[in-house]
């Protein structure tokens, strides 16, 4: 069991300890969503694979790096096939805008080694998709 003292060391290390982002040096994954409305994607799509980040951690952000249509987008994060986090977020004119954004999440700690895997859903559905990139700090 942490002391409060550990707490308080835990806590201050977390805080000031670099961010990081999955995938690194490289484009986000891409997520597709089911053809219908507010349908999610059957599949679960890998964002980071099993035994890749070697400490415990917990994820800060999701990146929308992409997306395909002006909808609206729900993306579901799952760590090992259980749902850790969803988000909304809509997207008017993605002609004339940038579309790079980064969502707060905040997740429990997540074991070492733990895949991430990732659904979405749009309310226009059409198999609509959107890529994205993860931050997250370890502990």
């Amino acid at each position: 069991m942490i002391d409060e003292i550990g707490r308080l060391n835990v806590t201050e290390e977390h805080v000031h300890a670099i961010a990081k982002v999955y995938p690194t040096l490289a484009n986000g994954e891409t997520v597709q969503g089911a053809a219908g409305s507010w349908g999610l994607s059957a599949a679960f799509k890998q964002i980071i694979p099993i035994n890749t980040i070697r400490d415990i951690f917990d994820i800060h952000w999701i990146n929308i790096e992409a997306v395909s249509a002006a909808d609206v987008y729900e993306i579901v994060l799952y760590a090992a096939e259980v749902e850790i986090a969803r988000v909304r977020v809509a997207f008017v004119n993605i002609a004339n805008s940038s579309t790079l954004i980064s969502i707060p999440v905040l997740t429990k700690l997540i074991p070492a080694d733990t895949q991430i895997q990732a659904k979405v859903a749009t309310k226009g559905g059409g198999s609509d998709s959107v890529d994205i990139s993860l931050s997250y700090h370890t502990y």
